[in-house]
């Protein structure tokens, strides 16, 4: 029989007396062995559940990557750069939390912790699920003018005189553009437009600057270029330090500017290079406007052919997966001209009427058929067919010097009209042109699609008033 009864050296509690029988003592001893046994269960079957979240979430991570792995990244779009390093920072969240869970002993830290890793995710699965789809959702045509982000010499450029991008070391979102003063690239935070860092090493007008990044290692790059035909690849993961200072020039002629350049990271070897295009051979006596060089070295690889020398004015690269190759895509004055990355191989070239110069395009996928979307200097936009090597579609904006063109969405493309001073809202399925010209004192020549961290859905324009304007639907 056990006895309890109230001690004086514990008088703040008070006991009444209890008095067990010693067949009752064990009932309860075993009732309580029987509820902790089922509660270890119970904490273990949700542990294994936790253990299969787990294991899926580390799947869901190779599925997005492996996604990633099969985009080219001159083409993709910034809102899937966005989710994928939402996804992955939730991923990582989630799974440190059901590490602390399975490794914690405390029985009663686990429960705590399996109930509210359960609110997190269910929060966060509704929150990332809104954000998921990477075609913008809402209407450009409520696109509303915020105000004025930054300067940049705008006037010197071709189309991608400014940058926005989403870090993948921070998951923050920053904004890159030359300043009109020096020649340095100053890049601010674009949630408080404030300037953290300012880039040196240009000697002359910058025109061009786009961010790469490595979906093999995740290493993220910065490829300038001035008029000297100077290029710069800035590695952002080495705190942007130069990775290489490349003369493109054939010979030491200043000449004729570089009018596009990217970089390509093909998955099915360990070579990456760096794309670069001039305004004109003749100058320099090269065997053509299109070079290669490497990025693990920085050597020059070899010139990428295409007929009669064309002026590329601006550069794509195109993953073909029905072949499994990678494709340069150089949008020339007259045509357009399709080579194989490496091999001395002619893909296409697509002629079009009336001819026009190119200044820009973009690649997208529907219903697993690729599209290439261009604009020209006479008003016209051509999607074509690359698969199929044919027109999908024309259309006349009516004797418009287009300039930049993104893609909103499949239902909506945006052009940046250099004559008119605004930027054109373009529905594909009507073909219906919405003209936005407030807030724009000169010609635009540069626009970029964002996720802005406040105001979501949003655009970036450039004009030759030197100055980056902020639009939003919220």
């Amino acid at each position: 029989m056990i006895c309890l009864r109230e001690h004086k050296n514990h008088s703040i509690i008070n006991y009444e007396d209890i008095i067990l029988s010693e067949e009752d003592n064990k009932k309860e001893i075993n009732r309580i062995k029987d509820y902790i046994n089922k509660f270890n269960n119970n904490i273990n079957d949700i542990i294994k559940l936790l253990e299969k979240v787990k294991d899926n979430m580390n799947i869901y991570y190779k599925i997005y990557n492996n996604i990633i792995n099969n985009y080219n990244y001159e083409n993709i779009n910034y809102e899937i750069l966005y989710n994928i390093n939402e996804f992955n920072k939730y991923n990582n969240i989630v799974i440190k939390d059901i590490n602390e869970i399975i490794n914690d002993n405390n029985i009663n830290n686990k429960f705590t912790n399996i109930l509210n890793i359960y609110n997190r995710m269910n929060i966060s699965n509704n929150e990332y699920n809104n954000k998921i789809n990477y075609k913008f959702e809402k209407e450009p045509n409520k696109l509303k003018y915020k105000y004025d982000i930054t300067n940049t010499n705008d006037s010197y450029g071709i189309n991608d005189i400014f940058e926005v991008f989403i870090s993948y070391k921070d998951n923050k979102e920053y904004i890159i553009s030359p300043n009109i003063n020096n020649y340095n690239l100053d890049i601010f935070t674009l949630l408080d437009n404030k300037k953290i860092k300012s880039l040196n090493g240009h000697k002359n007008n910058i025109n061009i600057v786009k961010y790469f990044i490595n979906n093999k290692d995740y290493n993220e790059y910065l490829i300038s270029a001035d008029n000297n035909k100077i290029v710069i690849i800035w590695d952002i993961t080495n705190n942007y330090n130069i990775k290489y200072q490349i003369n493109t020039r054939y010979n030491n002629n200043n000449n004729n500017n570089i009018y596009s350049c990217l970089l390509v990271f093909p998955h099915y070897n360990n070579d990456n290079y760096i794309i670069t295009s001039t305004s004109s051979t003749s100058d320099d006596n090269d065997n053509s406007a299109t070079k290669i060089y490497s990025l693990n070295n920085g050597y020059f690889i070899k010139y990428i052919n295409n007929s009669n020398n064309n002026e590329i004015r601006y550069l794509l690269s195109w993953y073909n997966k029905k072949n499994n190759k990678y494709y340069i895509i150089q949008l020339a004055r007259e045509k357009i001209i399709i080579n194989d990355l490496l091999e001395d191989e002619l893909y296409s070239e697509l002629i079009h009427q009336p001819e026009g110069d190119h200044c820009s395009g973009f690649i997208y996928n529907i219903d697993n058929n690729d599209y290439l979307c261009f604009s020209t200097t006479n008003g016209y936009i051509n999607i074509w067919d690359l698969y199929n090597k044919n027109i999908f579609k024309v259309i006349n904006t009516n004797n418009c010097y287009l300039y930049h063109i993104i893609q909103w969405n499949n239902k909506y493309i945006i052009v940046a009209d250099c004559d008119n001073k605004c930027f054109k809202i373009i529905n594909l399925e009507n073909e219906i042109i919405k003209d936005i010209k407030k807030q724009h004192t000169s010609g635009v020549k540069c626009i970029k699609k964002i996720y802005h961290p406040k105001y979501g859905e949003s655009l970036l324009s450039a004009d030759s008033d030197d100055t980056i304007k902020l639009w939003s639907i919220n």
